[in-house]
């Protein structure tokens, strides 16, 4: 929808007035690659620009306000404007170029996942690939800059298919507000209307209020899922769902999933809301085609009114991961990867709102609340779940929680997840479909804290009552990153929590000894690439520094968090020499890279990091992801001594071999620009094998796999006849690759 927009629209032409930077979204599924293109005509010579705007995300009231590249004609200055905006603006590149007066002037641009190609006419005039901050896909709108312009012939092709985009109103129903999350539409002659009401909602602050009251056709609000990307649909595949209604007096309405412009209805059926207070309906909807980008539609055909406090739709038993409300595929993608162990945290722990209390019950009965990230979040999702999955699927796991949990309801967790099913908490984790305590062994306070002397108060205080319930719980320090050697523990600079003083840690430790308990303690490591950062060698600092002071006292430090802003081969190297790294060194017993999982395009705020990615229809991994593949999948247990020397040193190398002896893994790292030969020396182990398996990562910094194009970058499996000589051979290693070498 537009924002702060004054236009016109005249048959098949869109008159725009000019303003501050209004735009015009396309209300059409966002994507990667393609074309979009549309005529633009000036009627003066005067100063500003306007254009598309593409790969658009997180659009929001403000010239500035939303994601995506601008591409621009100015008349004035008789040239092109390409510019990146990320809730700001930053100018990519002005290119001169013919922009007549009064005549109707197409542009064009075709879209790949890191590049624009950029055409006015028929003239390519910039060609443009984004190395420093790549959008990978979003939707498509239109946007003028302080002057005015028209347009016609808006169109957008991708899988070579193309949809022209009509410059017509939606038409919108009587009294339309509707929640930001649902749309609104109606078919027919029929009076109706929407409405939010706030009187007696079902939870949070309102519902919703659908009525019809003459007229033939039908009136209804639907939805698309996360960010209107659509859901998919399996044909012939049952899909469940529940509704809590209210009404006045019987009413029926249906459900339906549909087409997303709702011409197609895959399966609907009628259901009836009675009188009275709350309540809740279960349905079931079976679709006879398949959509993956389908909508979901509550709606009224017969004269009537009913509120809507709660929806739910998930995929039936055959869709989801052993029972639990979680996408099979992804699950299993998550377990292919080979992780051992997931740590549910980050900054959405630190938000005031976020209590472990308000995560149990039924999914429709949890109350939602502000989010550090997103204003209206779910709490259909919480703690409890993400522990039932990580049990479901065989992982050891961390949960994170806020440092503004009071001492007692601490406590009260440690009962819920391990106590007996016949205690207070114990009976709550019952009726929550859990009767076995949760193996929970570690459990984290807080992230990226500032540890003080007032967050080590509280932190005693929390401990002392996790201990009381349960003395062999590990208590993580929620701590942050490091990027200055720590040369004195009490005065120092470079945390980024702004702390010069380990005192608070020390304080930490203190109390674990006193209590004969062990502490961790989370620090974070920057893997932009192609290298670790400088907090890689923080950490250690860091490590050193709390041995110095610890007095005794049992302890060690984690990473839960290797961090970058992308999530390219540039980020896979890195990731790869911080493993190495933490494996050289010995004392790191849980190193965790953040984000595990990304909804595609969701995280373009500078956190683009997902290992494993996934869309409304299917996952897939990223180059980092398939480093953690490749190490799970060539697991050995025993570090063996390696060093590298050369005139260079840039290869980065760890070796491993079985309990057994009868395997020897090398892992290589080569983070530069260009191939380096090496010669090989192995001392202590004669392969019996002439024929050693090579599994190799490697790749231009910047690719990545797209939802188009997911095998872009995957690891190569071959076989290498490797001519040992009395412990000696030789090899190539490409520029940016990782490559496991396996002995027998």
């Amino acid at each position: 929808a537009g924002l702060e927009i004054s236009l016109q629209v005249r048959p098949e032409i869109l008159v725009e007035a000019g303003g501050e930077g209004p735009k015009l979204i396309a209300d059409e599924p966002s994507f990667s690659e393609g074309e979009v293109g549309v005529e633009v005509l000036f009627p003066d010579a005067n100063a500003g620009n306007a254009g598309l705007i593409v790969k658009v995300a997180e659009a929001g009231l403000g010239a500035d306000r939303f994601t995506g590249y601008e591409v621009a004609l100015d008349p004035h200055t008789k040239s092109l404007r390409l510019g990146r905006h990320r809730q700001d603006f930053e100018l990519i590149r002005d290119t001169r170029c013919n922009v007549p007066i009064g005549k109707w002037i197409p542009l064009r641009v075709k879209l790949e996942p890191t590049s624009l190609e950029i055409y006015v006419g028929n003239t390519n005039v910039l060609t443009y690939e984004d190395r420093e901050h790549p959008l990978d896909r979003g939707q498509v709108g239109l946007r003028t800059w302080q002057r005015p312009a028209q347009f016609r012939n808006l169109w957008v092709r991708t899988a070579g298919k193309q949809v022209d985009l009509a410059f017509e109103p939606v038409p919108q129903p009587v009294n339309g507000e509707v929640s930001r999350m649902w749309r609104p539409f109606q078919r027919g002659a029929v009076r109706g209307g929407f409405g939010i009401d706030k009187t007696n909602p079902f939870l949070g602050a309102q519902s919703q209020r659908l009525s019809l009251a003459d007229g033939q056709g039908e009136i209804g609000i639907e939805n698309q899922g996360l960010n209107r990307w659509g859901m998919h649909f399996e044909t012939g595949k049952p899909y469940e769902g529940c509704l809590c209604v209210k009404t006045g007096q019987s009413t029926e309405f249906y459900v339906s999933l549909e087409s997303a412009d709702g011409k197609i209805i895959y399966a609907e059926t009628r259901l009836e809301a009675m009188p009275g207070d709350w309540h809740r309906i279960d349905f079931q909807l079976t679709p006879n085609q398949a959509d993956t980008a389908g909508r979901f539609a509550i709606k009224l055909k017969q004269p009537g009114s009913v509120l809507l406090g709660y929806a739910f739709l998930q995929p039936g038993e055959w869709g989801r991961f052993k029972g639990l409300p979680v996408r099979k595929d992804v699950a299993e993608a998550l377990i292919d990867q080979g992780i051992t162990v997931l740590r549910y945290g980050g900054s959405m722990v630190n938000h005031p709102e976020y209590r472990w209390k308000k995560m149990i019950g039924p999914r429709d009965r949890r109350p939602p609340y502000r989010g550090t990230w997103y204003p209206y979040s779910s709490n259909g999702w919480g703690i409890p779940d993400f522990m039932a999955f990580c049990e479901a699927a065989g992982f050891e796991y961390i949960p994170a929680f806020n440092m503004g949990e009071s001492p007692q309801d601490m406590g009260d967790f440690i009962e819920f997840a391990k106590g007996p099913a016949d205690s207070k908490w114990g009976q709550r984790r019952v009726a929550d479909g859990h009767p076995q305590p949760y193996r929970l062994h570690y459990l984290e306070l807080g992230n990226e804290e500032r540890v003080d002397e007032e967050y080590a108060a509280r932190f005693e205080a929390m401990a002392k009552a996790i201990w009381a319930k349960d003395p062999n719980i590990v208590l993580v320090v929620g701590d942050f990153l490091y990027s200055q050697p720590i040369l004195n523990p009490f005065n120092f600079q470079g945390a980024a929590s702004d702390i010069t003083s380990l005192a608070g840690q020390q304080r930490i430790l203190q109390l674990a000894k006193q209590h004969n308990r062990e502490v961790w303690f989370d620090v974070h490591v920057g893997t932009d690439g192609p290298l670790p950062d400088s907090t890689l060698a923080g950490m250690w600092s860091f490590r050193n520094a709390l041995d110095k002071i610890s007095d005794g006292a049992r302890h060690k430090v984690v990473v839960f968090e290797f961090n970058a802003g992308n999530h390219s081969q540039r980020r896979a190297l890195a990731n790869a020499v911080a493993i190495q790294a933490v494996e050289r060194d010995g004392r790191i017993p849980i190193a965790t890279s953040a984000n595990c999982l990304q909804p595609d395009g969701q995280n373009d705020n500078g956190w683009n990091q997902g290992l494993l990615f996934l869309d409304p229809s299917h996952v897939w991994l990223q180059p980092p992801g398939y480093v953690t593949q490749m190490l799970s999948r060539n697991y050995l247990p025993q570090l063996v001594h390696c060093q590298v020397t050369g005139a260079t040193n840039s290869l980065d190398a760890n070796a491993k071999r079985s309990k057994d002896r009868k395997f020897l893994l090398l892992q290589v790292v080569n983070p530069t620009d260009n191939e380096i030969s090496a010669q090989i020396h192995i001392t202590g182990f004669t392969p019996a094998n002439p024929v050693a398996q090579v599994t190799e990562l490697s790749g231009p910094l910047n690719a990545v796999n797209t939802s188009s194009e997911p095998d872009n970058l995957v690891p190569v499996s071959s076989q290498w006849n490797h001519r040992i000589t009395d412990g000696n051979t030789s090899r190539a290693f490409p520029p940016h690759s990782f490559t496991l070498i396996r002995f027998e």
